[in-house]
């Protein structure tokens, strides 16, 4: 009965292996060639009767590796180095192959016995994200074409993310956006505030009418007031009758954008149309009644508001009926990925461009930065990056980073110890390197480690440091933030 099993497992195993889209390869240790399944003979162009039991030179001999790279198999088999979605390509029997290749090893203790790899051809890659794609715009383009023409282009269905932060935040919003009561959204720069904002509108009972939005910390004071009341005649020089943003927004949505910059002056008389529900423009006696949902947001923690002046606590207990707390993106985990795919689709269809994802290194180096300008700043900072993509790129890389976005990332990232391992550690033979982290984790264990030291010879002199190390003094500091290193901490005595 076990045997049976076992066949049973082995067929299903191997109808697996044929029917997959990825090319894989098995070689033994000698380098002949074990096994390819079916995409391998087709992506090579080879049948399995020319290239089994062959080694990797008879079968291989005359493709060419660009860059002067050799067979990843011959290359894992030889030094043990092993290659994660690199992206490879090489001159075979007249055309371009063109992949995304990783190797894996197969050993019993320290003997390695086979290597295999799995190759993805990125043209047909490439072909596979066009088709969806074109799909993919058509279901935009009908979801678009059925929303209303009232100001807003946004629904709840656009938020994207799995996150339970998120999610909740949604949940929230749904559930005020039934209700006629004021909410205010609270949410770090690049967030999404007007987002939200306008799903609440289009879910709520006011969807047909305008959505009207004011940048408050956008707007002069002197031109705040007249642009949220109107004006009359007369007012004042130059003074035209003009319609307020109040007024504007007639049984609709106001969104009152970054509340937080609204002079406190300007806060009472809010304050009183919020409560009475009229107003009056600059320079008429006329009192207007208003019928508008009001929608605020901030950048800044509302309580922090109230403490410093910023905002009158009457005010924000009238806005706040409802508060929507927006998470930041470095608190919503994987949307990050689901985020970059978006960004990456919209960008593909702007540049006419066929680019299939982030390399493993670069999706690291992306979940190890904090965001500080959220989701507006992940959104530019991959539109920088494919300027610099070619048309063979099928992936967006470290590479492809402007230099001085690349340094911006790699300064922001914190240092996180992860556990008190040795970069090098001394044996009976002398001195053996410990690689058990990613380079990049190492190296700044070690630049931490250096610059510990140096403020130890200097007794925590920041200048004498900085000289010792050869750096500026500006660059230390912003090294010692990194790695939360504090320089009276190593003063003698």
């Amino acid at each position: 009965m076990e045997d049976k099993r076992s066949s049973v497992k082995k067929e299903l195993l191997s109808e697996i292996l044929e029917n997959i889209s990825s090319a894989v390869y098995v070689v033994d240790q000698d380098e002949r060639i074990l096994y390819v399944n079916r995409a391998a003979e087709r992506l090579d162009n080879y049948t399995r009767s020319e290239v089994l039991g062959k080694t990797l030179q008879e079968v291989y001999k005359d493709i060419v590796f660009t860059e002067e790279k050799d067979s990843p198999c011959r290359i894992a088999l030889r030094t043990g180095q092993l290659c994660r979605d690199e992206n490879l390509e090489w001159f075979s029997h007249g055309k371009v192959v063109n992949t995304l290749t990783s190797t894996y090893l197969v050993a019993e203790g320290k003997q390695i016995q086979a290597v295999y790899a799995i190759c993805d051809d990125l043209d047909s890659m490439k072909q596979r994200v066009i088709r969806n794609s074109q799909f993919g715009r058509q279901m935009v383009y009908k979801t678009h074409t059925k929303r209303l023409q009232n100001g807003t282009k946004y629904v709840f269905d656009d938020i994207i993310g799995n996150s339970a932060p998120l999610k909740n935040a949604i949940s929230t919003a749904k559930r005020f956006a039934a209700k006629q009561m004021p909410v205010m959204l609270y949410g770090e720069t690049g967030t999404g505030k007007e987002m939200f904002a306008q799903s609440i509108h289009n879910a709520s009972e006011r969807y047909a009418g305008p959505f009207v939005a004011v940048n408050c910390a956008a707007i002069p004071d002197n031109l705040l007031e007249s642009i949220l009341f109107g004006t009359k005649k007369g007012a004042f020089t130059g003074a035209i009758d003009n319609v307020g943003m109040f007024e504007k927004a007639e049984n609709g949505t106001l969104f009152l954008d970054e509340i937080n910059s609204l002079p406190i002056y300007l806060q009472s008389k809010l304050l009183r149309a919020l409560q009475e529900k009229e107003i009056q423009r600059i320079g008429e006696a006329q009192v207007r009644k208003i019928n508008c949902r009001i929608v605020s947001a901030t950048n800044e923690m509302p309580d922090v508001l109230i403490s410093e002046g910023k905002m009158r606590e009457d005010l924000y207990y009238r806005l706040s009926t409802g508060v929507v707390f927006i998470p930041p993106l470095r608190e919503r985990g994987r949307d990050l990925d689901i985020l970059a795919m978006q960004a990456i689709q919209e960008l593909n269809d702007e540049m006419d461009t066929v680019i299939i994802g982030l390399t493993p290194a670069l999706n690291e180096m992306l979940h190890q930065y904090p965001w500080p300008g959220n989701v507006r700043e992940l959104t530019n900072v991959l539109a920088s990056a494919f300027n610099f993509v070619s048309e063979r790129d099928g992936y967006v890389g470290v590479e492809h980073l402007p230099s001085y976005i690349r340094v911006k990332i790699e300064e922001g990232i914190p240092f996180m110890p992860l556990d008190n391992a040795e970069p090098v550690r001394k044996t009976s033979e002398g001195e053996e390197l410990v690689i058990d982290r990613n380079i990049n984790y190492m190296v700044d264990q070690y630049e931490r480690r250096l610059i510990e030291r140096a403020l130890d010879e200097t007794d925590g002199k920041l200048t004498r440091c900085s000289e010792k190390l050869g750096i500026s003094r500006q660059s230390l500091s912003v090294k010692l933030k990194k790695y939360g290193i504090r320089a009276s901490d190593h003063k003698k005595g």
